[in-house]
């Protein structure tokens, strides 16, 4: 199973212990990190489909502003945890797959965000 497989689960089930083991955190942030992650993969795939149409469009980082908890949550997390150290990078405040994962990983886990990840709507 990779982090993909496992944000997703995470989602479902709201059980940290596949995601974290090094660091501690509420299931409220942790919660706000994954929908970030997730919603972040998800726009990226949509720009793949813009960009397999011919329009103007490019793949983007996830900007990362320590201003907001959920920011300084996202780097503890890449920083501490191997599962996510393993799979994304922070690099001048900008989120994004590590350097290590292939074109076609990179890929195949936008494509199954953008299937399988769909968050409720509030109205």
């Amino acid at each position: 199973m990779n982090i993909v497989d496992k944000l997703l689960e995470y989602m479902e089930t709201k059980n940290q212990k596949n995601l974290l083991s090094k660091i501690e955190m509420s299931d409220y942030e942790l919660n706000v990190v994954v929908v970030n992650i997730l919603s972040w993969l998800k726009l990226e795939h949509k720009r793949s489909i813009w960009i397999s149409q011919g329009k103007k469009n490019c793949h983007k980082a996830l900007e990362v502003d320590m201003q907001y908890p959920w920011c300084v949550n996202l780097c503890k997390i890449v920083e501490k945890e191997k599962l996510f150290h393993d799979y994304f990078s922070i690099k001048d405040g900008k989120f994004d797959f590590s350097n290590e994962v292939s074109d076609e990983d990179k890929k195949i886990a936008r494509e199954k965000v953008y299937q399988n990840y769909n968050p409720k709507r509030h109205t």
